[in-house]
């Protein structure tokens, strides 16, 4: 069984790599190093998915007691002086002798006293084995296994009013659904249409007991923005106002779909993984809601469709801005396209009013 001390040293010879993988990238280091969705969104980003991160300190361990493989464990830690301050990993062993990796990179952009606080308040065990509760858990008000589509169907705006009553009010929750309504009222004012769709993973979830019987759920839900012009006089600003912002598609989309022009019928979209953090509490007890604590998204893949095909001068004008995308989009044919990493969190995804995208 995995021992505080043995979850520490892991901890401390996989995050130097970690550190590393922004400046010396490749998709085998990013892969000896990541698993499931932060290793999905570090391929799309090339090792550049996510806030900087700098030297923890006040780290605190949360091991499970697991006798078998796969086990895993939550590392967290207080970057000074920078946000995001607080920094939580889900750390991973697929089997005896087998690297750890981290599953989820978790930040918190209140602060580092936010995110460790509610660690501690909820567990009260740091530094000590802790339980991990079973996928399907009836004593919870939503097993581990069923928040994935829970949420999602919240954010959706598809849950029963029993559904909705589940989530307490909040920055993932309540004020998710008025941006959400927000940005798909007044994108047609800019020439699109915007819709957005989250759908449960089928990504491993963790969950520890909390000191109250509840858990500590972490999960993962798929959140797909698109747009559609409207018309070929559609917006398509190279940098949207803080204001245009909300209302049409994000710089990386554009970059990495190479466009350059509207024609009226154009689709894009991108694809996030959302990396969430819920506290779920036991049937019965005197708060019977779920905290959505942490929400944080990344970009996986980009679409397009009905695309303005490509003259030579545009062309030349894309090749003088430098960019290193290295796929050629044709005209009509949609695409998932690799390129260079640019720097983009989907902070809270679509929650963040003026920065659901940030490239």
């Amino acid at each position: 069984m995995l021992t505080i001390a043995g979850a520490r040293q892991a901890f401390g010879a996989f995050l130097p790599r970690f550190e590393r993988l922004p400046l010396a990238y490749s998709a085998s280091a990013a892969r000896s190093v990541c698993t499931g969705a932060e290793l999905q969104a570090q391929l799309f980003f090339r090792g550049q998915s996510g806030p900087t991160l700098s030297r923890l300190t006040h780290e605190i361990f949360y091991v499970p007691g697991l006798a078998g493989w796969p086990r895993w464990f939550l590392a967290a830690g207080k970057q000074r002086g920078s946000v995001p301050a607080g920094r939580l990993f889900v750390m991973v062993q697929s089997a005896r002798s087998a690297p750890w990796k981290t599953a989820m990179a978790l930040y918190d952009s209140y602060s580092a006293e936010h995110m460790l606080r509610n660690l501690a308040a909820a567990v009260r065990d740091a530094d000590e084995y802790v339980g991990a509760v079973p996928p399907g858990d009836s004593a919870l008000v939503v097993s581990p296994s069923a928040m994935p589509a829970r949420y999602a169907r919240y954010l959706d705006g598809r849950a029963s009013r029993a559904g909705r009553r589940l989530f307490a009010p909040g920055f993932n929750t309540t004020y998710y659904l008025s941006t959400n309504r927000k940005v798909s009222r007044g994108a047609g004012r800019y020439g699109w249409r915007d819709t957005d769709h989250q759908a449960p993973s089928r990504l491993p979830i963790y969950a520890l007991r909390t000191a109250d019987g509840g858990a500590l759920v972490l999960f993962t839900t798929t959140d797909t923005e698109g747009w559609q012009a409207l018309s070929e006089s559609a917006a398509l600003p190279a940098r949207p106002s803080r204001r245009e912002a909300d209302y049409v598609p994000p710089a990386f989309v554009l970059r990495r779909l190479r466009v350059h022009s509207v024609r009226t019928g154009m689709r894009l979209s991108a694809t996030a993984v959302d990396r969430v953090l819920a506290y779920v509490p036991p049937i019965g007890s005197r708060s019977d809601r779920i905290y959505v604590l942490i929400n944080n998204g990344a970009a996986t893949e980009v679409h397009g469709s009905g695309l303005a095909a490509w003259t030579e001068a545009a062309r030349q004008r894309h090749q003088h801005r430098g960019s290193a995308v290295r796929a050629v989009v044709l005209a009509d044919q949609p695409r998932i396209l690799e390129g260079n990493a640019h720097h983009m969190l989907l902070a809270t995804s679509r929650a963040v009013a003026s920065a659901r995208w940030r490239a």
